[in-house]
């Protein structure tokens, strides 16, 4: 019926797939570079990319990046080793502090919301879900009035 049929071959990753993969490949890779370091040295490590035996490294100030240059034969050693090859260069780069402190926080939902939650939510003496339900759109009432 199907002049071709399906092939069992892995799927090729699409372009978010990709990103993904890459980013838990330079997660792993910080990893590995801040069990070889100090812990002082390694908690303000923020990031690391690798591409073409070329290594950079982010961190949060230029007072851990120069104490970053200094370890800097370490770094590439156990770059090399985890790698298989040879890392040419390390390059160590500061983050600004917007960048660097710029968490995401969650969105309080709007009163809307949670009018729509109350009026949904049936609230029955034995039902634990329903129970709770209560208590969450309680707590987020009342967290909305202190912001």
């Amino acid at each position: 019926m199907f002049k071709q049929p399906f092939k069992n071959n892995q799927m090729p990753l699409n372009g978010l797939q990709q990103i993904q993969q890459q980013l838990n490949q330079q997660r792993q890779l910080l990893r590995v570079v801040q069990t070889a370091l100090p812990d002082n040295l390694a908690t303000h490590c923020l990031h690391i990319t690798y591409n073409r035996n070329n290594l950079i490294l982010f961190t949060d100030s230029s007072v851990w990046a120069s104490k970053l240059l200094y370890m800097r034969q370490t770094i590439l050693k156990t770059m090399s080793e985890h790698a298989g090859e040879r890392v040419h260069a390390l390059k160590i780069k500061v983050l600004s502090k917007s960048v660097a402190l710029n968490r995401k926080t969650p969105k309080a939902p709007s009163n809307k919301v949670l009018n729509t939650l109350s009026a949904a939510n049936h609230t029955e003496p034995t039902d634990k879900l329903s129970i709770s339900m209560s208590k969450l759109i309680k707590a987020l009432k009342k967290n909305k009035l202190l912001n």
